[in-house]
């Protein structure tokens, strides 16, 4: 009796010698091609799904949202907070608005989109205060009278490294056809110029909060002439941003250095400065404040990425006798490490000094507001709390990013601006630093515009940009919190800003942190009394 060969060859495949076939024959085939393209794309689809599924909150992945170096990044105009619990609650407040804008506008509606960066190092706690300045602007854009419901799309760009993913989130902004202007962009850095062009270049109209680095305006900071010599090769701001469609509500670096040497024109004994050239905020205001001041000034530098060497820096400085001004071109992260190693150089009776003068230009700010990193904190408190700071043996003189503060009552809009701010729940305590400022006044400069659009008619990029243009002409300057605000033909906010001296920090009350008051220095050379 002659029986059928075996059913399969090498287990997998149906033998063509057997007679009998059955359909079943087939499935052991089908199963091994389908595991090898599976195998053959999941080196693709595998980081894919898990870079979706990584940053679904609980939710379905969205393509508006993904994975990158171990944070979330991209959009959202909801309550997402992207992982990060510390904006859960100004996202909520921004999710609520956003349902409701269309109840509370009768026109046309209109997305603005916000970038920044919620988790970079040069930025701290204060990109809550940063998002908060945009919600407070989003809540009295749709008040009374408004013509436009306006939504916010917020973008997380998440941290400027190696791995930077704002283009890629600017890109994706882009592509929805809705957003019709960006407020905010991002901090001083190469990447936001790639932003700013490539947002230009879709027609969008910008306006930066917080970018104050030279070159980052649409002629390449032609008249201030840095030279750009101290900065990293490569890098395309040099040659201007945004071409036609990028403004900016932060003073560049140029007037708030021509600002401290009209108020303060003691030649520094020393520069602060960090060592290369990749950021822009300190290389491209070093030149500048060399020839503001009247030639070479000696530049003692630290690595922004060795804390130790901060308090080498403040020994250097002590060494030298009688009253020493020090300009520090750097970042406010260290800030609070160089005043406070000052204090103890004083303490241990190493600094002969009679006195030490620091100025700075605004990223100084940070030290006014409370640190989310709990060792940066206790360097901030002690020293604005300590004793050297208090009889002004150390004294901190700068330039606010913003307008105005709560030092300064003479700007109209500032009281508005505070009302709208704790009127949509946030701390005033917040507003400190200048960053909240400045958002608000990002945004007001776009609702500005929407303002000036008829109600009947749909909201293009177009319309806005040109609306937009007309800021240049002082009769038609955006009332911002910061006092009214005009741009010249590149893109710069075109008064000047104001210049104060930091006040000591007191103590606490209750359960609140103490607030850093200023005092503003309106003759030169005459410091401010606290």
């Amino acid at each position: 009796m002659r029986t059928d060969p075996p059913r399969h060859l090498y287990l997998i495949l149906p033998n063509p010698r057997r007679r009998r076939r059955r359909a079943g024959d087939w499935t052991r085939l089908v199963l091994a091609v389908a595991l090898v393209v599976v195998a053959g794309t999941g080196a693709w689809w595998g980081p894919f799904l898990w870079r979706r599924w990584g940053c679904a909150d609980g939710a379905l992945p969205s393509a508006a949202v993904w994975g990158s170096a171990g944070e979330c990044v991209g959009l959202t105009e909801g309550p997402y907070a992207f992982g990060l619990p510390e904006f859960a609650a100004v996202l909520g407040v921004i999710d609520a608005q956003n349902r409701a804008a269309a109840d509370r506008c009768g026109g046309t509606p209109a997305t603005v989109g916000v970038l920044m960066t919620m988790t970079d190092q040069f930025a701290g706690a204060r990109a809550v205060h940063e998002l908060e300045g945009m919600a407070a602007a989003q809540a009295r854009a749709n008040g009374t009278a408004c013509l436009h419901p306006t939504r916010l799309l917020v973008g997380n760009v998440g941290r400027y490294d190696g791995t930077s993913t704002a283009v890629d989130v600017a890109r994706a902004m882009a592509a929805r056809p809705e957003v019709v202007a960006v407020a905010g962009v991002g901090l001083s850095h190469q990447s936001s110029a790639e932003v700013a062009d490539l947002l230009a270049a879709d027609r969008i109209p910008m306006v930066s909060d917080l970018i104050t680095a030279e070159g980052f305006d649409q002629e390449g900071s032609r008249a201030d002439d840095p030279g750009f010599q101290t900065c990293d090769r490569g890098t395309t701001y040099r040659d201007g941003v945004g071409e036609d469609y990028f403004r900016r509500v932060a003073f560049r670096a140029a007037a708030q250095i021509a600002e401290l040497h009209r108020l303060v024109p003691a030649r520094p004994d020393f520069l602060m400065v960090p060592t290369g050239g990749s950021d822009p905020y300190t290389c491209t205001a070093l030149p500048l404040m060399q020839r503001g001041f009247g030639g070479e000034v000696p530049a003692v530098k630290f690595d922004a990425q060795d804390p130790s060497t901060v308090p080498q820096t403040a020994r250097r400085v002590c060494a030298k006798s009688g009253a020493v001004t020090v300009a520090y071109i750097a970042r406010g992260r260290d800030l609070g490490r160089f005043l406070y190693s000052l204090d103890e150089a004083f303490g241990a009776g190493q600094c002969p000094a009679e006195s030490i003068t620091v100025l700075s230009t605004s990223d100084g700010n940070r030290v006014r507001a409370v640190e989310s990193d709990p060792v940066l904190e206790d360097l901030r408190v002690k020293a604005l709390g300590s004793g050297t700071f208090a009889d002004g043996r150390v004294r901190l003189v700068l330039t606010l990013v913003a307008g105005a503060d709560a030092s300064t009552p003479d700007a109209p809009g500032y009281a508005e601006f505070e009302k709208t701010f704790t009127g949509a729940g946030f701390d005033l305590a917040h507003t400190d630093d200048g960053w909240a400022v400045n958002a608000y006044d990002a945004l007001t400069t776009v609702s500005h515009a929407l303002r000036a659009l008829p109600a009947g008619r749909p909201v293009a990029r177009g319309g806005v940009a040109t609306e937009m243009g007309f800021a240049n002409s002082p009769d038609r300057a955006v009332p911002g919190a910061g006092g009214p605000i005009t741009f010249d033909n590149a893109g710069n906010r075109t008064d000047a800003p104001p210049v104060v001296r930091l006040c000591p920090l007191p103590p606490p009350t209750g359960d609140h942190p103490a607030r850093v008051t200023s005092v503003p220095v309106h003759t030169p050379g005459t410091p401010a009394t606290c």
